[in-house]
C-alpha cells in the first residue's frame, strides 16, 4: 500500500472552501483527515476574516477536523532563512509576503506538500513540494 504525503492547506484553499467553491470541497474530501493539516498562521488568516459572531462559529467548526501545526523555533529558523533570501524581488520573481513565508517554512520544516490555489505565491522557493490547485 503506497504511503499518502502528508499535506499542508494554505489560506487559499480554507477561503475558497468557504466560499463554496466545489474544486476546494472535492479536494479537501479526497483527503485522509490524518494526513490534512493546517497551520496557526493559516488558522489566524481565516479567522481575522471573520466579522461576525455567526461567521467565527462558522470557521471555527470547519478548522476544527483539521490538525493543527504550531510555530516553534525551527520553523521561526527556516522562517528568517526565506524572508533572508526571498525579501526582495529577484529575476522577476515576486517578493516573498510574511504569511506566505510562514506557511512555506511550515511546510518544508514538516516534508509536507501544500495544497494550495496561489502557486505563484511559492513556486520559486526551493525546497517546498507544492499541490496546486485551480478554480
Amino acid at each position: 500500500m503506497a504511503t499518502r504525503k502528508k499535506c499542508l492547506v494554505d489560506t487559499s484553499v480554507l477561503i475558497a472552501l468557504f466560499r463554496k467553491n466545489e474544486v476546494a470541497r472535492i479536494a479537501l474530501d479526497s483527503l485522509a483527515a490524518n494526513d490534512t493539516y493546517i497551520c496557526d498562521i493559516t488558522f489566524l488568516e481565516v479567522l481575522v476574516g471573520c466579522s461576525t459572531a455567526e461567521k467565527r462559529n462558522y470557521t471555527l467548526d470547519s478548522l476544527a477536523p483539521f490538525r493543527l501545526l504550531k510555530y516553534n523555533e525551527k520553523i521561526s529558523d527556516k522562517s528568517i532563512q526565506l524572508m533572508k533570501r526571498y525579501c526582495i524581488q529577484q529575476s522577476g520573481q515576486p517578493m516573498l509576503k510574511l504569511a506566505d513565508c510562514l506557511i512555506a517554512a511550515f511546510a518544508i520544516y514538516h516534508k509536507m506538500e501544500l495544497l494550495t490555489f496561489n502557486k505563484k505565491d511559492f513556486d520559486f522557493i526551493q525546497g517546498i513540494a507544492i499541490h496546486p490547485m485551480s478554480k
